[in-house]
């Protein structure tokens, strides 16, 4: 008999994909815990409480990150974030977070096996993102901690701009491998 146990936590779609060659690199942030919390701050003690747990207020001007020690929250909409943690961190600060809560009109829910990070590092990674997607990545526009939810060519993405010259990429997994190709093609066509 063949044992087919394995840890799926530890299994990617983008396993095995080649790097591209040019002036932006690509790399997967491994096994990030993510958990996705909504809530409404403006009413009753949820955003007292959330901050008790985290360690400071999560994010309510739009499109921002903030970062609290290892967790890096992002802001999705007015009641929605979602919080990255370090791998398997998860688990505990879910469970800090709905103990916290309790019946306060709140959803925490762990999401971290549904999207893949991908890591754009490179001077030209605001070129690259202009072939796929319509915002706009100047200087002037997009600055360090600052996010944006988008259409990435045909695949939903979280943007994040980490500093001056580099950014964060968190798809799906199930669209991992075409932004993954569609990334790699669009560094290399700039080298060429």
């Amino acid at each position: 008999m063949v044992n087919t146990t394995f840890d799926v936590s530890k299994i990617s779609p983008l396993d095995g994909m080649v790097p591209p060659v040019g002036g932006v690199s690509l790399r997967e942030k491994s096994y990030v815990g993510k958990i996705n919390l909504r809530g409404n701050v403006e009413s009753g003690d949820f955003g007292h409480i959330v901050e008790s747990v985290l360690g400071g207020f999560v994010p309510t001007t739009p499109n921002t990150v903030v970062h609290y020690g290892d967790l890096t929250i992002f802001w999705l909409g007015p009641d929605e974030w979602l919080i990255h943690t370090p791998e398997g961190g998860q688990g505990d600060l879910i469970d800090r977070l709905r103990a916290a809560l309790g019946d306060t009109h709140s959803a925490v829910t762990d999401v971290s096996d549904y999207f893949v990070v991908i890591e754009m590092r490179g001077t030209d990674c605001r070129d690259v993102l202009a072939r796929g997607c319509s915002l706009d990545f100047h200087p002037r526009s997009f600055v360090a901690d600052q996010c944006a939810q988008s259409h990435f060519s045909h695949a939903n993405v979280l943007i994040h701009q980490i500093n001056d010259t580099d950014f964060d990429v968190q798809v799906r997994w199930t669209y991992a491998q075409y932004l993954w190709g569609f990334l790699a093609e669009a560094v290399e066509n700039m080298a060429a």
